[in-house]
């Protein structure tokens, strides 16, 4: 037990995922290490340009990454490396397979109308055969 005033030392290796992320440590989509991802056509606002999204949209940009690739390749832990693909994922900046249960959250339906896109509803078919 540390004394009044004393912490034990944390190692930079041990802090340094959690304020990459800002303390999240739960992605908002499920992904699995092998799941590839190819970069989209979003813009990068104020808070991704820092060193570790941009690294993550330069090796995309190169040729599609799998999650556990970009995860070493960055040297961060996949948990960590999963909440920020999310965050690119959101920022189009990155995009999922079609095949992978998602729905961009700002764009469920189509413009031209109410029917839902082709990726919706490739997800929801995703979605019910995990079930």
């Amino acid at each position: 037990m540390p004394r009044s005033g004393h912490y034990p030392q944390l190692s930079p290796a041990f802090v340094r995922p959690y304020l990459v992320t800002r303390g999240r440590t739960r992605p908002r989509y499920r992904l699995s290490p092998e799941t590839e991802l190819e970069t989209g056509d979003g813009q990068a606002g104020a808070a991704l340009v820092d060193g570790e999204y941009q690294q993550i949209v330069r090796l995309c940009r190169q040729r599609r990454r799998s999650v556990a690739e970009l995860a070493g390749t960055i040297r961060l832990p996949l948990s960590a490396t999963r909440v920020l693909i999310c965050d690119l994922v959101d920022a189009r900046l990155l995009r999922l397979p079609v095949n992978h249960a998602y729905t961009p959250p700002e764009a469920p339906y189509s413009l031209a109308g109410d029917r839902p896109t082709r990726q919706l509803l490739e997800a929801l078919r995703v979605g019910l055969e995990n079930l």
